[in-house]
Order: structure tokens, then C-alpha cells, then sequence
């Protein structure tokens, strides 16, 4: 198998109590990408998953996944590489700019209960963006929560 080009970048990789992965495109705004990452921070049950390449990183996984099992490691397929660490309750937020979901099979990579949410098309004032990112962190907010209850009553 050859080598692929990084695909995607952890703006915060997940602790070991991680509960959401947020999953953008590079395509967001680099004002959305920053004010998401100061927005979590702090805040140890979410991660931020940034996709630079999608098509890149899918054609890997699906030219993994054609490959015998035996010929090939789980680990060479770098979408593999990126979700192993998170656990399996852990939902994929995955946050789309257009109408047609171009993200979504990531949830398909290691099982991870996927979400998606789409604020619109970005907005062009950074007040209009703030509400975009506050409707993706108050998702993240709901994820996040359920998780935890469901932790505590197991």
C-alpha cells in the first residue's frame, strides 16, 4: 500500500474521556475552525477533527477495504489511524456547509455513532458565523452530555 498525504488534522485530539469528535472540513471558515477550537478548549470531552483532502482520505479507506484482510494491516488506512483511539461510544459530530453530506462515512471507519448537523452556508459577518459556531457547540453540548449520562448509569 502506498503512502497517502496527510488527509486530516487534529485541531484537539481526543483524551482518553472523549465523547464528541467535532469533524469539519477544511472548507469551513477559518474563523469557524479558530472560534470552535477556543469554544472547546478547555473542554475534555470533545475533539476537533479538521479534513483537509475528503475525497483523498476516503479513496484510501475504500482502497483499503477492497484489499484482502490478510495482505493488509488495519492500521495503513489513515482514517483507521485518525478514529482507533476514540473510543466507540463516541459520537462523530459531523459538521457539513453544504446540502449534500460529504463526510458521513466516517462513522463507518470504526463504528462511532455519527451525528450531522448543518448550520447553512456560511455566513460573510463574523457575528452571523459566532451563531453558527454557537449552533454547533450547542449540539456538541447535547452530545456530550448524553454521553456522560450514559457513563454514569453504566
Amino acid at each position: 500500500m502506498h503512502a497517502t498525504p496527510q488527509s486530516a488534522t487534529w485541531i484537539k485530539e481526543p483524551l482518553a474521556d472523549v465523547g464528541v469528535v467535532i469533524v469539519t472540513s477544511a472548507a469551513l471558515p477559518k474563523y469557524m475552525i479558530d472560534r470552535l477550537h477556543v469554544a472547546i478548549d478547555d473542554w475534555d470531552q470533545v475533539a476537533y477533527l479538521v479534513v483537509t483532502q475528503p475525497m483523498v482520505l476516503m479513496h484510501d479507506w475504500l482502497q483499503v477495504g477492497c484489499e484482502p484482510a490478510e495482505q493488509v494491516p488495519a492500521s495503513t488506512c489513515q482514517a483507521t489511524r485518525l478514529l482507533s483511539g476514540v473510543s466507540k461510544g463516541c459520537f462523530l459530530l459531523d459538521v457539513e456547509i453544504t446540502p449534500i453530506p460529504g463526510l458521513t462515512w466516517l462513522g463507518s471507519v470504526c463504528g462511532h455513532p455519527l451525528r450531522v448537523i448543518n448550520p447553512g452556508t456560511p455566513a460573510l459577518s463574523g457575528a452571523a458565523m459566532d451563531k453558527q459556531v454557537e449552533v454547533i457547540l450547542s449540539m456538541a453540548r447535547t452530545l456530550a452530555k448524553s454521553v456522560l449520562q450514559e457513563r454514569c448509569v453504566l
